[in-house]
């Protein structure tokens, strides 16, 4: 396998054009979702903002597969693999989600702002946050809200699944919630499969600006993404919180190998 990274070819040109739709798109969109916001409207506030996510995803170029069902129960928690910030575009596109981002993320320009707006929790990765951050998980849930979770704690490759980390799990345990592993596996970028020498155009890794990184991305034609949504699973199954973590760290580690196998992605 080459060192040198195989890539589409880029275009600066495509990237500006995009930033001109997303500036439309913020235009259009801010008011009415801010105003919903203000009033409490929760349901219609929630639907616009999976629509913007679905069409920043759209417009930055993701094209999004989807395989199985999104557990009908509420409330639901929702864990996934992590690798980069387009995670959130592709499954807050798919139902209205209640993400645990990191906390930086909420002074992000415009995607900050429509995360707090999607009522996310942001999360600094420290022991003694997470109390707060607890707190904030159960009163969304208590609203029957659908709440995504990264349990390794930061992003990954994109080819392999770290170790989950079980803390996160304590509100499955302590109000038996329903629990579905859903595996995310970017695939190619436009017509080339990702490997081990470009996955970093695409995973948001090491040292790497956001900025630098998505001004990067957009001058490609397009990332493709299978997502895979699996069977719930439930603590009363498991003899505790560690032992559900790990089964589903096995279930999204096998699925995110298979499926990038399906597609001939090596890592």
């Amino acid at each position: 396998m080459s060192d040198t990274p195989r890539l589409p070819p880029t275009s600066k040109l495509r990237a500006l054009l995009r930033i001109a739709c997303f500036i439309a798109l913020i235009l259009v969109m801010f008011v009415p979702v801010l105003l919903l916001w203000g009033f409490a409207m929760e349901r219609l506030r929630a639907m616009l903002v999976r629509f913007f996510f679905g069409t920043v995803g759209f417009i930055a170029g993701l094209r999004i597969t989807r395989e199985g069902e999104v557990s009908k129960l509420r409330p639901l928690m929702q864990v996934a693999n992590h690798s980069s910030y387009l995670d959130i575009f592709v499954l807050g596109s798919a139902m209205p989600l209640s993400f645990t981002p990191k906390l930086e993320i909420r002074s992000w320009p415009i995607i900050g702002f429509f995360c707090v707006l999607a009522d996310c929790v942001f999360i600094e990765r420290r022991p003694a946050d997470m109390q707060r951050a607890q707190a904030e998980m159960s009163e969304r849930l208590k609203r029957d809200k659908v709440l995504a979770l990264f349990p390794e704690g930061t992003t990954g490759d994109g080819f392999h699944v770290m170790p989950f980390k079980s803390g996160f799990l304590n509100l499955v345990e302590a109000h038996d919630l329903p629990l579905q592993p859903v595996v995310v596996a970017y695939t190619r970028i436009g017509d080339v499969p990702l490997e081990a020498s470009n996955r970093e155009q695409v995973a948001w890794i090491g040292e790497a600006s956001f900025g630098g990184h998505f001004w990067k991305l957009l001058q490609f034609p397009s990332v493709t993404v299978h997502v895979k949504y699996y069977p719930v699973e439930r603590i009363s199954s498991y003899e505790d919180r560690k032992e559900l973590a790990k089964a589903c760290e096995g279930i999204i580690r096998e699925g995110l190998k298979q499926t990038l196998e399906a597609h001939g992605v090596t890592s």
